[in-house]
């Protein structure tokens, strides 16, 4: 059912692209507002909204019907794809659009409905998480609105306008230093997961720079550069050190997001495309198998506890191994095409330190994904019992191995490498293979990537400040109608707590009243 599924979307869309890659289609609304302006909505339908239409109709597919086996087809599971389909739904009519105000609505509505999904078990730790993820995601929210309501104005400072868009990006691709949303979205049940992580929300910040073009309006792009650089070496590092298996899975879509937006920085529009694509299915096949190893060890998500994939046979293992190594860029599968083209074109650059700080980060890259292999191999840390839980996504996997390999196949090839070059790219993996092995279980800098490098910091600091604001700001709240109730129905003891407690707020009261009187006249 579900390879019927996929096999008539993707039939659909392919024809859909052949058409839109040759002709495009813009299509234009226009609307009179309550207040007499013309609101033009515009709909894009070109190379960009069909990839990732594609991507997120596959990975859709992929998630709705593993819901029902997540879940033991019992009627949550049902509750939770009406929910997913609302999320896809929005995501797919964002992709559309191609004005900044339609962009602003479906972007709220967007975040609104994974608010919906993170709080679906309803408990305190998906409250906290689902909330970290609306407020971290309301600075990129807050600058789009400050961009349509700054190009109103003819002039301002340069500076507005890359400050905005670097938080508008950052924010939804969980980049340094906003890396910790995506990690507290994990409460989320497995499937909305896959999808999240994969499809929607991180896709959501590369579809914005693609459609809108923003690396042309910047004069020195070299910030970013900076930024995605060290999202993708903090992800490497503390890969390597995290014990959860979701929460690894989780850094592996930040590092892989920093590549795409990486080779949009570097003009491929095409590379960056064919990046976020194979990353999505991979991701969301990646979580599918990854959840049935947690389901089977009894919900354990602690790698150190779970029943190795291994004892079950070695079909689910290669499944697991071929996913993981394609996405960290393992030989002719998965994002091989890409870093190989990036590297090649990359590896004639002057700025020698700057090289040297990438093929660190492509070094980070396989690092820990032979770590994740020996993790879900390694016959020593795992529990003695487990229950075999599989959705069949073998065969999945290796179809889209398949695709994927043709679509690079029908990439055009503009350049070439040396033997030198390539014997040094093979030697990478080597190295990077043998130190996951001897470092495996190494404690160097674990305190700091334990915390993210003061990522997560960062999060509990606002989160106390929050609090201890929230008490203080009660000295300033005074409430008359609460006191006189007080007075009136309550004798001894009571009435005098109630008058002192009255008399200090009416006194913070009248002293902010006496400030902003001596502001304003002085």
């Amino acid at each position: 059912m579900i390879l019927l599924f996929n096999l008539f979307i993707v039939f659909s869309l392919i024809c859909m692209g052949y058409i839109c890659i040759n002709y495009g289609l813009i299509v234009y609304f226009t609307n009179l507002t309550l207040i007499g302006n013309f609101w033009e909505v515009v709909n894009i339908y070109d190379i960009v909204t069909v990839s990732i239409l594609l991507m997120l109709s596959i990975c859709f597919g992929y998630a709705y019907f593993y819901t029902g086996h997540y879940f033991s087809y019992d009627s949550i599971g049902n509750e939770l794809n009406k929910i997913i389909c609302i999320f896809v739904g929005v995501m797919a009519t964002l992709v559309i659009t191609g004005d900044f105000l339609s962009t602003l609505v479906l972007w709220e509505y967007l975040g609104v409905v994974s608010f919906f999904l993170i709080l679906f078990y309803s408990n305190y730790l998906s409250l906290r998480s689902s909330v970290i993820t609306l407020v971290a995601s309301r600075f990129g929210d807050v600058c789009m609105f400050v961009i349509i309501a700054v190009s109103v104005f003819n002039e301002y400072p340069i500076y507005i306008p890359a400050v905005l868009l670097f938080f508008i990006i950052i924010t939804k691709s969980a980049g340094f230093p906003f890396i910790s949303w995506l990690l507290e979205a994990m409460r989320a049940p497995t499937p909305v997961s896959s999808l999240v992580h994969s499809s929607t929300l991180v896709a959501a910040g590369v579809w914005f720079s693609m459609r809108y073009d923003i690396f042309n309006f910047l004069s020195d792009s070299s910030l970013f550069l900076i930024i995605l650089l060290l999202t993708i070496f903090i992800t490497g590092i503390c890969c390597f050190f995290f014990l959860d298996l979701k929460k690894i899975v989780a850094l592996s879509t930040c590092n892989n997001i920093s590549w795409c937006i990486m080779y949009l920085l570097c003009g491929d529009v095409i590379l960056s495309l064919f990046q976020l694509a194979s990353h999505g299915v991979s991701k969301c096949l990646l979580f599918m198998l990854v959840g049935d190893v947690m389901s089977g060890t009894g919900g354990s998500q602690a790698s150190n506890c779970v029943y190795v994939p291994r004892l079950y046979g070695n079909w689910g293992l290669f499944g697991l191994f071929s996913i993981i190594l394609g996405l960290s860029g393992a030989p002719f599968i998965g994002v091989f095409f890409t870093k190989h083209f990036f590297l090649s074109s990359f590896f004639s650059s002057c700025n020698y330190i700057l090289v040297l700080f990438v093929f660190l980060c492509v070094f980070l890259s396989y690092f820990y994904s032979f770590r994740l292999c020996s993790v879900l191999s390694n016959l020593n840390t795992s529990s003695s019992t487990g229950v075999l839980f599989s959705f069949n996504s073998g065969i999945m996997v290796y179809i889209w191995l398949c695709i994927n390999f043709y679509i690079a196949n029908a990439m055009e090839e503009v350049n070439a490498v040396n033997s030198y070059f390539s014997i040094s790219l093979i030697l990478f993996q080597l190295v990077s293979c043998l130190s996951a092995y001897y470092l495996y279980n190494s404690n160097l800098i674990s305190n700091w990537s334990s915390c993210l490098f003061g990522c997560d910091n960062i999060v509990e600091f606002l989160y106390n400040s929050f609090f201890n604001w929230n008490k203080s700001v009660s000295l300033y709240f005074f409430r008359w109608d609460h006191m006189l109730l007080n007075i009136l129905h309550s004798t001894g003891s009571s009435v005098i707590n109630t008058y002192n407690t009255a008399l200090l707020n009416l006194m913070m009261l009248l002293l902010l009243i006496f400030l902003m009187c001596c502001i304003i006249i002085y």
